[in-house]
């Protein structure tokens, strides 16, 4: 892999356009992934691959709208590779190590909110947290652009990179579909129903 080199210059401007979007990027992550561990390695990912291609952005576009879209196809690219991969694991069952005769268990990981967790919490109810996460990842993207970031539809087209119609369109059903979402967890209290991703 060659080295990327930017000029003092380009790198104090990235440094500075990655300092302001930093939050707002690992916030976006968060609320695409739902857990903190991908959320960082998706913004890191992110701000690796922009500053990578630091050279081909074009100065007169917000720098937040670029990132969020490097943020959103590595969401996506995210989601694809685990959709093909199925591992099973089962927690009851003894593991062996390669060193022959050394055998652990594996106990199940807390599941208690992390702070991420209990910060959406206090700002979104648990209802329509859990609707958002059951809506297929394009979806929740256009929601939480729209109605969490309040970002205008324009913007939205860059960082998905699709026509402005589209994202209404795709806005309008992704609405319709937490509608139905957040009815049927009032019809079933206590029943959780995920869509695939």
């Amino acid at each position: 892999m060659e080295a990327i080199a930017l000029d003092v210059r380009d790198q104090a401007r990235f440094r500075n356009l990655m300092e302001q979007t930093y939050k707002k990027v690992f916030n976006l992550a968060y609320r695409l992934a739902g857990n903190r561990a991908d959320a960082e390695d998706l913004t890191q990912e992110a701000f690796f691959r922009a500053y990578r291609a630091f050279g081909d952005f074009e100065g007169d576009r917000p720098f937040e709208n670029w990132i969020f879209r490097i943020v959103n196809r590595l969401f996506l690219d995210l989601m694809r590779t685990r959709g093909r991969r199925v591992q099973t694991v089962s927690y009851d069952a003894p593991v062996r190590t390669d060193r022959g005769e050394d055998v652990f268990t594996v106990e199940a990981a807390d599941q208690g909110p992390t702070p991420e967790q209990a910060m959406l919490h206090d700002t979104m109810s648990e209802e329509l947290e859990a609707a958002l996460l059951r809506l297929k990842p394009e979806q929740r993207l256009l929601v939480l652009l729209a109605d969490v970031e309040g970002m205008p539809y324009n913007e939205i087209a860059l960082v998905v990179g699709v026509p402005v119609g589209t994202v209404r369109s795709r806005l309008h059903r992704a609405h319709k579909a937490l509608r139905q979402q957040l009815n049927a967890g009032k019809a079933n209290p206590g029943q959780t129903t995920f869509c695939p991703a």
